[in-house]
């Protein structure tokens, strides 16, 4: 299991000093290339700064509601996996598309790729509330066969193949990262 490990300060500025955090699974070992351990102003940095992002959604439905706001007041193209999109949907809300977490990773490694709107392909993949360990393995594939695209893990666990990913916290302080991010973009 992972450690609730996290460098914080008196207030809460997530990581400082060069801090480290380890994989929220000792075992992922993921060579020598590692993302950063991201703040809530570098995370919402990454996503204003992208000119095609696109939003993968996960089962976990811990931060949907998070989710569904970011998309809305960013118009970012969503993506539903498992039965998410039922959840969505009762809450009003159509995904853009519904896949499951190997396709959308085949078509986001694919350069040719069209996109979900047909704009273009991804610059940018956001993932969250996705399972750590079929994230793990997504982020692991993108890392090595997309470097066309940028990827954020905004999902509970630090996932060392994201460009960016949230350091280990718990749930309340996820929540919080995840409120200042919001305020941010």
């Amino acid at each position: 299991m992972g450690s609730e490990r996290t460098c914080y300060r008196a207030k809460p500025s997530w990581i400082g000093g060069g801090c480290m955090t380890r994989a929220y699974q000792c075992a992922n070992v993921p060579g020598p290339h590692l993302g950063k351990v991201g703040t809530p102003a570098t995370v919402a940095a990454a996503i204003k700064r992208a000119k095609r992002p696109v939003l993968i959604v996960g089962s976990e439905l811990t931060h949907l509601d998070w989710a569904l706001a970011l998309a809305e007041g960013q118009g970012i193209p969503v993506v539903a996996t498992a039965h998410v999109a039922g959840v969505m949907i009762e809450k009003g809300v159509n995904p853009d598309r519904v896949l499951g977490v190997i396709e959308i990773t085949n078509l986001l490694k694919s350069p040719e790729w069209k996109g979900i709107r047909g704009e273009g392909q991804h610059d940018l993949a956001i993932f969250v509330d996705v399972l750590y360990y079929m994230e793990a393995q997504m982020l692991s594939t993108l890392k090595h066969f997309a470097p066309h695209i940028k990827t954020i893990s905004l999902t509970r666990g630090h996932q060392p193949n994201a460009n960016l990913s949230l350091p280990n916290l718990s749930e309340k302080k996820m929540g919080e990262f995840l409120a200042e991010v919001m305020e941010a973009v």
